[in-house]
């Protein structure tokens, strides 16, 4: 087991930190934080309550992972966590609270990047591949799938959840939830266009990117709920999975559609 820690650095007795670890000047490492191996912290960063953290990930100055949450509805004594995968990049002052209910958890999946300032509230689900813009804040329980970014200073607000690939503005304030594969912006946010660029810069081809276009024309122009065209257009082609994507997303939103803009 090969580990480089700085003799200012504070690990608590209980931790447990996998091998091949750099640990900067100043850290703080609490009692209940499990950190896997080949992580970074650079200085100054902070890993505190019922926190467990995966491989290769990397803390930049001031980061603050498993705070309490800032949740008033918070009960003293409730046994709540953070879960953080693999790969994740966590830039400087960039906050990571507990959840809130007793039980619950806060997760992060892998290879991630929360840039600087960035805040993630209690009981946010995030997927894999995600990039959170400086400045941006998630309140609690907002989830955002996998490959989808937000631009800086945006804010989201509870319960609110951001569909695969969608790219989100800067200086924005999301209240809807924004359909897979869509760009929005605004304050508040709409939906304008298909992120064609977003698309194609992650190996969709031009065929594909055409269906997705052609759906998304057919599901706002539709004088059904916008629950039922999207389930006509999956059963339509039951074997498109990015069809299917949209059916379910549409299915289970709880805050509603972001509306289609000018």
């Amino acid at each position: 087991m090969s580990l480089k820690i700085h003799s200012t650095a504070i690990i608590e007795d209980g931790a447990v930190v996998g091998s091949d670890c750099v640990i900067g000047p100043y850290c703080h490492v609490g009692k209940d934080v499990r950190l896997g191996d080949g992580n970074i912290l650079h200085s100054h960063v902070s890993l505190v309550g019922l926190t467990s953290i995966g491989a290769g990930n990397e803390f930049f100055p001031y980061a603050c992972i498993g705070g309490r949450t800032e949740d008033m509805k918070f009960q003293r004594g409730s046994v709540t966590h953070v879960e953080i995968g693999n790969g994740n990049v966590f830039r400087e002052y960039c906050t990571v609270n507990s959840a809130t209910d007793d039980g619950a958890t806060t997760r992060i999946a892998d290879n991630s990047t929360f840039l600087s300032d960035s805040h993630v509230g209690h009981d946010c689900r995030i997927g894999s591949h995600v990039v959170l813009g400086c400045g941006s804040k998630l309140a609690g329980h907002v989830q955002i799938d996998d490959y989808t970014t937000v631009n800086g200073m945006t804010g989201v607000i509870q319960f609110v959840r951001l569909g695969k690939y969608s790219f989100i503005g800067a200086i924005n304030k999301v209240t809807k939830d924004i359909l897979p594969f869509m760009i929005a912006e605004g304050n508040p946010a709409v939906i304008r266009v298909v992120n064609t660029i977003g698309l194609e810069r992650k190996g969709f081809d031009a065929e594909r990117i055409r269906r997705i276009k052609s759906a998304m024309r057919e599901l706002f122009k539709s004088p059904a709920s916008l629950q039922s065209a999207a389930q006509v257009l999956a059963d339509a082609s039951p074997d498109d999975p990015d069809l299917r994507e949209i059916a379910s997303f549409v299915a289970g939103s709880q805050t509603g559609i972001a509306k289609l803009g000018a």
